[in-house]
């Protein structure tokens, strides 16, 4: 029977998905302005998740400051990019793999919204990406990441990018650690099923560039600090 359930919960949450996804992504096409553009997207991401009776429970939202900053959010599955639109204020623009420019139909509409595109490998594209980071901090704009840079089926953080933390330091803007949970239990690494559960969304206390020493410790201390305070609160390594 559990079984079953699961398949009824996988054919729905791909149903509701794929239908909110595509209709979003046309109105995203056309819709003008970038705020508009996200404002749509973030609607979207919402009743996902509110039809597929995956709303987390939220707190700590008001951690956010009101001044331009980056959130940095664990990563334990492909849900966890569509969660972060629909919790957080449009002001934030999201940190992209670079792959994700090449999909036909996601690749135009996360360009609509404003994401943020850079490539995980090391060498000059990596380098573009940290410059395009750093372009969008020092011109006071918000950024939401996964620090890790990709996700497994298993339990526990992995290393931490330093790209964000880079652009923090330089632009001089507080990070704010952000504790996801449920999200892999809802749709692992390596699966397409879903299943039923109770996912969280901790914010948890901002953290700022301390001192006034090189800007590559400065992001090195809020790279360990950051991962620090998300691993106590998931209690994953």
């Amino acid at each position: 029977m559990a079984r079953l359930q699961i398949w009824l919960y996988t054919l729905w949450g791909w149903a509701l998905f794929c239908s909110i996804a595509l209709l979003a992504s046309l109105a995203i096409l056309v819709i003008p302005g970038e705020d508009r553009c996200r404002r749509c997207a973030r609607t979207a991401s919402r009743l996902i998740f509110r039809f597929g009776g995956a709303w987390p429970a939220v707190s700590g939202l008001e951690r956010l400051p009101a001044e331009p900053c980056v959130v940095a959010a664990n990563h334990a599955s492909f849900a966890d990019g569509v969660l972060l639109c629909a919790i957080l204020p449009i002001r934030f623009r999201l940190v992209i793999k670079r792959e994700m420019r090449r999909a036909p139909l996601a690749g135009r509409m996360l360009s609509r919204i404003g994401a943020v595109f850079v490539d995980r490998e090391q060498g000059a594209r990596q380098i573009a990406g940290i410059r395009a980071l750093l372009k969008a901090a020092r011109a006071g704009q918000s950024l939401a990441i996964f620090p890790e840079g990709t996700f497994r089926r298993q339990a526990g953080l992995l290393p931490f990018r330093s790209g964000a933390f880079a652009a923090a330091a330089a632009g001089e803007l507080p990070v704010v650690p952000v504790a996801i949970s449920g999200c892999r239990r809802l749709l692992p690494s390596g699966s397409w099923l879903f299943t039923p559960s109770r996912i969280r969304v901790r914010f948890l206390a901002p953290l700022r560039v301390a001192g006034n020493g090189r800007r590559s410790e400065q992001a090195e201390q809020l790279s360990e600090a950051c991962r620090e305070a998300m691993a106590a609160a998931l209690q994953e390594g």
